[in-house]
């Protein structure tokens, strides 16, 4: 019995006659002892000794009988006893302790003949269950028969994966492959205790044939860590069609992109028959099949007569489609590009002996940093001299590169300053966002972060446009860090539109860290303006090159259009006669050639950019009425009446002018002049404080002003005039709780609309709930919500409304309960109104 057994071993090995299964079991109660993970750093040292006692034989047999004992409660079993099949149980050499089989194999390894020979007979004794015999064939991967019989009969997967983790490393023939392939794409789970250790091994012992288990680990195993960030890059290494098409299998996965360009420049002939298949599917890999081409042009010419005729195809049309650019002579490239400081040898330059400044140029870090092999010169787009039809050469681009790489947000070198000076700035915007996909593309090593921050010192408005997208979703992608980053571009490109993509994240992003920073970022900014960051807002609407009426005229030569804005400013066209068009059509064979596309290309521009102004200044109108915000007259002329954009949203608005205690309401007509409800022109003095009019307000006469603008058919930006009005009671104006709502159940989508509408969830207590709701209203008091038991952080899930109260103070994160409760009366109607509506509407969704 093997409990007897135990013992005598235990015995022996205290009298000193040490025997190979007393051996295991005594490392067996150490490992129990001492851990698994604590175990690991003893693991070598235990192989050590038995080797240094008793012989490299002995040490062996001693490894295989880990394989016969499981562990778990209660205690050590023989792992042929059927309670060892008990849930929770597993053989000691799965345990951190099989790290000693390790050192075993590498001393086997290193044996002479008859040692390793000796070794092999007395193991051939020790293989009683399935884990002995895969540990046997662990330690001696050269007796493949040993091997097949561990795959011709393999144990219950469910029980024995430490039998699989084992066998892996002892793989070597595409037979041994292919099995172990099949057995992992029915067990998945036997991948969860995989690591890189384990894969190279495997590589090492069945070479390139290899991947075909690689690939089925890639394509049922992506959830596991460790296969997902080690097999995509050990495929790259491996030769053969097997290998590269499993990575162009998975190019659309973040950690295999990376892998996949490794594979195209270790092996660029395989890539240029085995991408063109597939590219015509995939944008994605279409580009960069075309990068892979211009990087590898005269292979390509090489190579291309041999490949099959469809791959000629494919590569043959981006072969013709690239008409490059000539190189500049030297003599025009200013020095930092044609001769930059770092390659000459010698001092750096001093002040001169007058006091005056060093050459700025001279100022390099200590260590010019080596730019990295993914920012290929040959995989970017040229760039054109200004005002020239030739491009930098390729040392000019490296150069340019260099630069770049040892610049900092705060601190760019005064190479690059110049670079700009001559080199055209739409080309160069287009390199720079090139340069950044290629970084991204590679797995955006953190090494080359300048990557990112170059946006910021080359790129355009186009580049924020590009940019934003990737800064609201990296947070969602585990990149809170690149989205920080990329807030610190939109600041550095500067122009109105790249901040006003900046104040969109700060306004409506959904991570509350980036939205934290975004807005201090605009604060800075306004800061640096002497604005407040509203007031920052209100100027961050670009005009679009619009003309003084608010129009644009898109020239195609022998025909005109008018470009016109809705409600929504969503862009229209019109006829020359007014008549509006669908679309605009794009240019015709008797369209001016130079004139018709650059003006489709306009309106394509304008559409896309206008969309993004178009939501931030809705959302901003519609908070600005319902914080009861005000404007001297002057800034309401030149912000919204003025403005040939924010003009086709001002004039669908009722406004209010505020003037020594009487309040009057008018809208902006047609003319620009204002009028009242009866139409008659209207002149606002200079002292009166503008707004939009909110139909909460007292004596909002929202029923003429309806019919005013049904006479003049104008439709209203947002809800303004139909606006929903709601008041307290007179009870509820005089208590300190709003019980209309009590133990209503609101649901995870109506949190996330309260949310959008400006409430907030108070700090997560213990186990990470969030028990309070609170919104801050312009008067600086606030609505606090308590919850019955709070909402998961990182969740949201629907809640019960338990009691709600008005405070001059959020509800503390460890007292949600009333404190400093006021009468619900202290509300103005405006905030009361707004504050109801949302809560009823959250609780309707209950």
């Amino acid at each position: 019995m093997f409990e007897g057994e135990v013992g005598g071993g235990a015995a022996q090995a205290a009298g000193g006659e040490l025997q190979d299964p007393g051996a295991a079991v005594a490392a067996a109660l150490l490992a129990e002892d001492a851990g698994n993970w604590r175990v690991e750093k003893l693991a070598a040292p235990v192989a050590d000794s038995w080797v240094s006692e008793h012989g490299l034989a002995f040490a062996a047999r001693a490894f295989a009988e880990l394989g016969r004992i499981t562990w778990g409660l209660p205690g050590l079993r023989d792992a042929e006893d059927p309670a060892s099949r008990a849930p929770g149980r597993s053989t000691v050499a799965s345990t951190k302790l099989v790290k000693a089989g390790a050192r075993l194999r590498a001393l086997l390894a290193a044996a002479g003949d008859t040692e390793y020979e000796e070794a092999v007979d007395a193991l051939a004794e020790h293989r009683r269950t399935a884990t002995q015999r895969a540990a046997v064939s662990f330690l001696v991967p050269s007796r493949t028969d040993w091997v097949d019989e561990c795959l011709a009969a393999p144990p219950d997967a469910g029980y024995e994966w430490d039998f699989w983790q084992l066998l892996y490393c002892s793989l070597s023939t595409s037979e041994h492959v292919d099995l172990a392939a099949a057995s992992i794409a029915a067990h998945r789970h036997l991948l969860w205790w995989w690591d890189r250790p384990l894969m190279v091994t495997l590589v090492d012992g069945a070479g390139a044939g290899a991947a075909p288990l690689l690939a089925t680990a890639l394509d049922v195993g992506r959830g596991q860590k460790a296969v997902r960030e080690n097999v995509p890059g050990i495929l790259a290494l491996l030769p053969g069609d097997t290998a590269f098409q499993a990575l162009i299998d998975h190019a659309g996965e973040k950690h295999v992109r990376p892998a996949l360009l490794a594979a195209m420049r270790r092996f660029p002939v395989r890539a240029l028959r085995l991408l063109a298949p597939a590219a015509a599917a995939s944008p994605a890999l279409s580009g960069g099949l075309a990068e892979h081409v211009r990087i590898n042009r005269e292979l390509v010419a090489e190579v291309l007569p041999g490949l099959p005729d469809e791959t000629r195809t494919v590569i043959g049309a981006l072969v013709t489609d690239h008409d490059p650019l000539p190189d500049a002579p030297a003599d025009v490239l200013p020095r930092p590009l044609a001769d930059p400081p770092w390659s000459r040898t010698g001092k750096r330059a001093e002040p001169s002996g007058s006091g005056g400044p060093a050459d700025p140029l001279e100022d390099l870090p200590a260590r010019i940093p080596v730019v990295d092999e993914w920012a290929d010169v040959r995989a970017l787009p040229q760039i054109r001299l200004r005002g020239r039809e030739d491009a930098l050469p390729a040392g000019a681009v490296r150069n340019l590169l260099t630069m770049l790489a040892m610049s900092k947000h705060g601190g760019v070198y005064a190479g690059v300053e110049i670079a700009k000076e001559v080199c055209d700035a739409g080309s160069l915007a287009e390199f720079s966002w090139a340069l950044f996909s290629l970084w991204d593309r590679n797995g955006a090593p953190a090494k080359g972060g300048w990557a990112l921050a170059q946006l910021g010192w080359l790129g355009d408005d186009t580049t924020g446009s590009r940019l934003t997208p990737r800064i609201n979703a990296w947070p969602g992608e585990d990149g809170h860090h690149k989205a920080v980053a990329g807030l610190d571009v939109l600041a550095a490109i500067g122009t109105d539109m790249a901040l006003t993509h900046l104040h969109g994240v700060a306004q409506r992003a959904r991570f509350k860290g980036l939205k934290a920073r975004a807005q201090g970022k605009i604060q800075e900014v306004a800061d640096r303006l002497g604005l407040t960051a509203e007031q920052l807002g209100d100027r961050l609407v670009p005009d679009f090159g619009l003309d003084a009426g608010g129009g644009l005229v898109l020239d195609y030569g022998r025909r005109r259009f008018l470009v016109g804005f809705d409600e929504g400013l969503r862009p229209y066209v019109s006829d020359e006669d007014g008549t509006r068009r669908k679309a605009l059509p794009k240019p015709g064979a008797k369209d001016d050639p130079d004139l018709a596309p650059a003006a489709y290309k306009r309106f394509t521009a304008l559409k896309k950019d206008v969309r993004t102004v178009a939501s931030l200044q809705l959302h901003r109108l519609e908070s600005a009425m319902v914080t009861r915000r005000r404007w001297t007259p002057g800034e309401f002329r030149r912000l919204f009446v003025e403005h040939p954009l924010i003009w086709h949203l001002a004039r669908r608005l009722v406004w209010v002018a505020e003037d020594g205690g009487k309040t009057t309401a008018f809208r902006v007509a047609e003319d620009r002049t204002f009028a009242d409800a009866a139409d008659d022109v209207l002149t606002l003095p200079e002292s009166a404080a503008i707004g939009i009019l909110h139909p909460a307000e007292p004596g909002a006469d929202t029923g003429a002003w309806a019919e005013v603008l049904a006479d003049y058919e104008i439709v209203q930006p947002f809800r303004q005039l139909d606006r929903a009005v709601h008041a307290l009671t007179d009870a509820e104006r005089e208590g300190r709780r709003l019980d209309r709502f009590q133990g209503a159940y609101i649901s995870g989508a109506a949190v996330l609309a309260l949310e959008r509408h400006g409430w907030r969830r108070t700090s997560p207590m213990d186990a990470g709930l969030q028990h309070a709701l609170y919104r801050e209203l312009p008067t600086g008091l606030f609505v606090n919500i308590r919850l019955d038991v709070g909402i998961p952080i990182g969740d949201v899930e629907g809640a019960v409304l338990e009691e709600i109260w008005l405070a001059g103070e959020v509800a503390d994160d460890y007292r949600p309960e009333p404190h400093g409760a006021l009468p619900f009366g202290d509300l103005d109607p405006v905030s009361a109104s707004e504050v109801l509506a949302e809560l009823t509407e959250a609780a309707s969704r209950g």
